[in-house]
């Protein structure tokens, strides 16, 4: 009995330090492919950037200026809304309380990270990172 509750608590140890180590490996991965970019020009950017490749959901379109490229990487999270159980009777005629959380709603939020290109003379020289989902 005693190995069973080792195993369990070395999985769930493993499960939540999967988790934490996740999301700053995805942001390492990021910023290393943008800084790749750094040094050349901001149609060049546009033509090769390619945030799916990432797994991550970005605008189709950047927004340009003189001194910028902005890019906007969307983030939607889905948190579950509590449904009220409902009170059924099973075959045999007892009651039985039922959830079901396939038809349970949600409530919908995107996070977004906005990436800005700091150009001079259209060329990339540095990123600026803003945003909850960065």
């Amino acid at each position: 009995m005693n190995w069973k509750i080792s195993i369990a608590s070395l999985c769930s140890m493993a499960l939540l330090t999967a988790c934490q180590t996740s999301q700053p490996t995805n942001y390492m991965q990021l910023d290393k492919y943008l800084n790749s970019f750094i040094g050349q020009d901001s149609q060049k950017i546009q033509q090769q950037i390619d945030f799916k490749s990432l797994g991550y959901q970005a605008n189709p379109t950047p927004q340009l200026t003189d001194s910028t490229l902005t890019y906007i990487i969307l983030r939607p999270v889905n948190i579950p809304v509590t449904v009220t159980p409902t009170v059924g009777v099973n075959a045999a005629g007892v009651p039985v309380i039922r959830n079901d959380p396939s038809s349970s709603p949600t409530y919908d939020i995107n996070f977004n990270c906005k990436v800005i290109f700091n150009l001079k003379n259209n060329i990339a020289q540095s990123i600026d990172y803003y945003g909850k989902a960065c």
